[in-house]
């Protein structure tokens, strides 16, 4: 029996791991922070003919050890997924970073301390790509966390070297595995959205009322999930650090897309200057400043060399994605 710890899976991401390892005939070892999710989880599996039976739910914070020892009992693998992710910047950094860093170190020393076979942590390519100047990015970079960057760049930075310094530090045969997706976009399965769903639906509902000149990667949240498993399964993947992106988009791009698919978007296109006084006078917009004019790319292949990715249309990804958020009344 293949048994793998997952954590946090009423979120975004980790429901689409969740459907994965059950489609693999995987048992799982579920935590949640409120136990009211449950009921949510277990239908929206079910309703894709899902066996939830093979679900064991534990309460268990990142801040906390409690239940942690249960959740992870009997487990080979263990795909660590929670995080705190913000809607909105806090203006307390720590609300992010704290338990990103000491849930991060929680996990891995646990997994470590029982033998687990391989630990997949869902990073981010802001962990990589934030505070550069330059315009290509890849696995080697690393964000400038002792600079004054975003706090959910932080957090992730400082997360993911958290649990290479555990896995380095210690006597184990146990592996990790980090996967750094772009912007995740794509179909929900329960209510729960991405920050960068966001970015659509602002699109869509008119917070984000013109084209702003930000250039970000893009991936399928279904890739996303999709090499999680294949890094959990793949020893080439052991100790990778593997960006996912599909493809970066401009406002203007994804907008084209949208209306294309017959849905509501921006038809004006602003220039930085004009963008970077919107970002002053629309609050929607404040938190875009620091991407205004950027052209980042990555300079990656590791997702489809190592893991065999063949990345979804990115067209059927944003119009799947508006018609989730749809359906969902999120715009």
């Amino acid at each position: 029996m293949k048994k793998a710890l997952l954590t946090g899976i009423s979120g975004y991401i980790a429901m689409h791991c969740a459907k994965e390892l059950l489609k693999r005939d995987y048992h799982i070892n579920a935590t949640v922070r409120n136990l009211d999710k449950v009921e949510d989880i277990k239908n929206a599996l079910s309703a894709l003919s899902l066996d939830v039976n093979k679900i064991q739910f534990f309460q268990a914070d990142l801040l906390s050890d409690d239940n942690w020892e249960d959740a992870m009992a009997d487990c080979e693998y263990v795909m660590h997924v929670a995080s705190p992710y913000p809607l909105n910047q806090p203006k307390d950094e720590s609300v992010l970073i704290k338990p990103a860093v000491e849930g991060t170190e929680r996990v891995v020393s646990l997994a470590i301390k029982n033998n687990v076979k391989k630990i997949v942590l869902t990073s981010s390519v802001v962990a990589v790509s934030v505070g550069h100047t330059k315009k290509e990015y890849s696995e080697e970079d690393w964000s400038f966390a002792d600079k004054p960057i975003a706090a959910y760049a932080k957090s992730k930075t400082l997360a993911e070297k958290k649990a290479w310094e555990l896995i380095k530090n210690a006597d184990t045969d146990t592996k990790l595995t980090v996967i750094n997706p772009s912007g995740v976009i794509g179909p929900s399965l329960t209510s729960e959205i991405s920050s960068t769903q966001l970015i659509i639906a602002g699109l869509m509902n008119g917070k984000i009322p013109v084209n702003l000149p930000i250039h970000i990667g893009y991936v399928d949240v279904r890739d996303v999930a999709l090499a999680h498993i294949k890094a959990l399964e793949n020893p080439n993947s052991d100790g990778e650090r593997i960006i996912l992106s599909n493809t970066e988009l401009w406002h203007k791009d994804v907008s084209k897309i949208l209306k294309e698919g017959g849905y509501k978007a921006p038809w004006l296109t602003v220039s930085v200057p004009v963008a970077k006084f919107l970002a002053n006078v629309v609050p929607a917009l404040k938190g875009a400043k620091r991407f205004l004019g950027k052209d980042m790319v990555k300079n990656s292949t590791k997702a489809e060399d190592i893991l065999g990715i063949s990345y979804i249309d990115i067209k059927k990804s944003i119009l799947d994605d508006a018609k989730s958020l749809t359906e969902f009344e999120k715009v």
